[in-house]
């Protein structure tokens, strides 16, 4: 039997799924002559946005990472906020948090070997000392770790914070706080902002690994 947590993932796949196949069919069906109008235009925004954001860090391979890194950002904005819907929330459970963990490590890897090669790959390893090359391999595998513990400890973190302010006031009062300001602020604040910095932190390290020190600079 799935957990909630498990199921909440999944409810929020088949959704993201249906929608951006629905959002994708649309946009391509735009004209380019006329103005966007409607939710499209905020749709449209928002991927533009991202995009820009994507080719500061990518440059010319800035294509070939973007969807990936979008998909990333909806899915986590999504699943740190499904709590408002009564869903649990995925990465209250630290094994899809170090999922999370899991996936910044093989992606990271992965793209660095595909891009850079594995013998350059291993060169940056080795940089500045190939007597470093442990310490950087520990380094690798921590910051992975930590992107995915950051997620599951803030969101907890939240939730902590929102249960002690509750109970701090007394408890005719605080209905109203907690249904308008406290839930709010800890479940869509605290979760937009988590999902945009494991988005960012997942941009940084990625385009670190892909990338020639020359090509950084």
């Amino acid at each position: 039997m799935l957990s909630p947590n498990m199921f909440s993932s999944i409810i929020i796949i088949v959704f993201l799924m249906i929608c951006l196949t629905i959002l994708g069919k649309k946009i391509q069906r735009l004209d380019p002559s006329k103005p966007i109008k409607g939710p499209l235009f905020l749709v449209v925004l928002f991927i533009d946005m991202f995009n820009n954001l994507i080719q500061t860090y990518y440059g010319k391979r800035w294509r070939t990472f973007a969807p990936l890194l979008i998909t990333i950002f909806i899915f986590l904005a999504f699943a740190n906020t499904i709590s408002l819907v009564g869903l649990s929330t995925p990465l209250s459970n630290i094994n899809i948090a170090l999922s999370f963990s899991l996936f910044a490590l093989l992606t990271i890897q992965i793209s660095a070997l595909v891009v850079r090669t594995p013998w350059k790959r291993l060169k940056d390893l080795s940089s500045p000392s190939v007597l470093l090359l442990p310490v950087n391999l520990i380094g690798e595998l921590s910051t992975s770790v930590a992107m995915g513990l950051r997620l599951f400890g803030n969101l907890l973190s939240g939730a902590v914070i929102a249960v002690l302010f509750m109970n701090l006031l007394p408890a005719v009062v605080s209905i109203v706080p907690v249904a308008f300001v406290v839930h709010p602020i800890f479940n869509i604040g605290f979760g937009l902002v988590q999902a945009f910095v494991y988005f960012m932190l997942l941009t940084i390290f990625l385009a670190m690994g892909v990338q020639s020190e020359e090509e950084m600079n």
